[in-house]
């Protein structure tokens, strides 16, 4: 069983990191795992007395390590590995098996439009033989009533009207092939494209990439008013905001968005949250700031994609 951090060594006390409340492994935990292994490095090189870049290429001597710090090293590794590693490598295994669901799925959709294409052909075919099969019993039907209610007389000079009617008959069945056969190409081009359209692999990498990053910005706030000053810690910042509104959340990352400002500018702040309950519930307490006297030129809203933003500046203007 991995030792814990808190409690172990000196140097992880207060720092702030425990054992993620998630099994996955997230975008904001990098600056976690970077954090331990640079404090554990650093007590490495103390204790052995040498440079940290010889620790981390491997030329350390470990015969000068007594075997209970070996095995306080050990631990965060190991719990390292454990709350942070395999989390990540199974996220991968996850991406590769979506990558090959949505290849199947693609192949899929073709065959679906190929099948539907074929349908169509199928369809104008008979469509085919139907109007020609119409037009000839209309024709010959025609015929045999005309040559059985005339006379012989009659029926010597009707010849030549029968040999009319047959190829002016034979021209218009000529037209209403042209114009069925027109109608069914054109109907199958527009069902072809309009499935390749659906279908495209584009479309779908957009959408899932969209509610990616929707679901990135979920864990973000974005605080405006802020008196900017030199050499500022962002984190004591954002953590003094939240206190006002009595909330304590996890702050993963937090830094100044934009150029650096001319004296008296004021940059907003960007604060990345261990998970949206926390954004939810600071955003719905933000309203408050305006009655802290401390806090009434600053105000909280949410990380919007530029859309979104773009909507918000279009109904401001129009009021």
């Amino acid at each position: 069983m991995p030792i814990p951090l808190e409690g172990v060594s000196p140097y992880f006390e207060g720092i702030g990191i425990d054992r993620p409340s998630h099994t996955e492994f997230r975008k904001g935990d990098v600056p976690a795992v970077q954090k331990v292994t640079g404090l554990v490095f650093k007590d490495m090189a103390r204790v052995m007395n040498m440079g940290e870049d010889a620790v981390r290429d491997g030329r350390a001597v470990l015969q000068r390590v007594n075997k209970d710090k070996l095995c306080e090293w050990l631990g965060h590794f190991t719990w390292l590995t454990e709350y942070y590693m395999e989390p990540l490598m199974s996220a991968a295994c996850g991406v590769s098996d979506e990558v090959e669901k949505l290849k199947t799925e693609k192949i899929t959709d073709q065959k679906t439009i190929i099948a539907l294409q074929e349908k169509v052909i199928a369809k104008k075919d008979r469509h085919l033989i139907r109007v020609q099969e119409a037009v000839k019993t209309g024709i010959q039907s025609y015929a045999t009533t005309v040559e059985t209610t005339c006379s012989e007389a009659v029926k010597t000079g009707m010849q030549s009207y029968v040999s009319a009617v047959e190829t002016k008959c034979s021209e218009a069945l000529t037209k209403v092939e042209e114009t069925v056969k027109g109608g069914i190409q054109t109907y199958a081009s527009a069902l072809e494209s309009k499935c390749s359209e659906v279908f495209s692999g584009k479309k779908i990498a957009d959408a899932v990439k969209s509610a990616v990053q929707a679901k990135d910005r979920s864990r973000n706030v974005i605080i405006f008013g802020v008196e900017e000053q030199d050499n500022e810690i962002v984190e004591e910042k954002a953590a003094e905001i939240f206190s006002h509104l009595g909330e304590k959340p996890l702050v993963v990352q937090s830094s100044r968005m934009g150029l650096v400002p001319k004296a008296g500018g004021k940059r907003p702040i960007k604060v990345v949250l261990r998970g949206s309950d926390h954004v939810k519930q600071i955003l719905r307490k933000s309203k408050n700031l305006k009655d802290i006297a401390a806090c009434k030129t600053v105000f909280v809203c949410p990380d919007r994609s530029v859309e979104e933003r773009q909507k918000i500046k279009k109904k401001v203007e129009e009021r």
